[in-house]
């Protein structure tokens, strides 16, 4: 895959709002071994309005327990098929950006908090040797849904879109998770249909 634009700060300004905000700092993670792996299927809508949605499966074949911080997945990438090559189009969603869609097994963004919250984060927890399969709708998760955010990133003949999901969550200074898991994820590319013009739309 190939990117239209400097990969770096294309993300960088499509991550949501907040990302380079005081209270937080951006870092990178490593991406997991193949022993935890996350991988993702399309759901079309199952009602008028719904959006679609996605059936991700995270796999553990470790011998430990891992934790992770929801939302998981915490972003999403898009990319479009042009011609020959793979063009990235959008991401969504914060922490496990894709640094470099060229390297696809590189290091990956993360968001993380200057100081602990008053509240432990909701978490997800998947047992040694086990796994966790859920159904996700983008009408519900926000970090999930299809929403291109720059004119320069709109590709004349695109025809074919990939999805590729993707982890990465790190604890504030003095934050403590046990079994918590400090590695990125990344999905397979998932197959997506042409996106109507209503729903590529461009935010001013």
């Amino acid at each position: 895959m190939q990117s239209g634009c400097g990969i770096l700060l294309c993300l960088a300004a499509a991550i949501a709002p907040g990302w380079a905000a005081a209270r937080r700092t951006v870092d990178t993670v490593p991406q997991c071994s193949p022993l935890i792996r996350l991988s993702a299927n399309y759901l079309a809508p199952e009602k008028p309005g719904e959006g679609p949605g996605f059936y991700f499966r995270l796999e553990n074949k470790t011998a430990q327990p891992i934790t992770l911080v929801a939302p998981v997945p915490s972003s999403a990438h898009w990319f479009a098929h042009v011609g020959r090559m793979w063009l990235w189009r959008a991401s969504a969603g914060r922490g496990g950006s894709l640094v470099n869609a060229l390297e696809p097994h590189g290091r990956m963004f993360v968001d993380r908090a200057l100081k602990a919250p008053v509240h432990p984060p909701q978490t997800l927890t998947v047992p040694a040797h086990g796994v966790r399969e859920w159904a996700e709708w983008t009408s519900e998760d926000p970090a999930i849904a299809y929403d291109p955010s720059c004119a320069e990133c709109n590709y004349p003949g695109e025809h074919e879109f990939r999805a590729v999901f993707a982890y990465a969550w790190l604890p504030a200074p003095g934050e403590y998770i046990p079994h918590l898991l400090t590695c990125g994820l990344r999905s397979n590319r998932v197959i997506m249909p042409p996106f109507e013009t209503s729903v590529r739309r461009t935010r001013p």
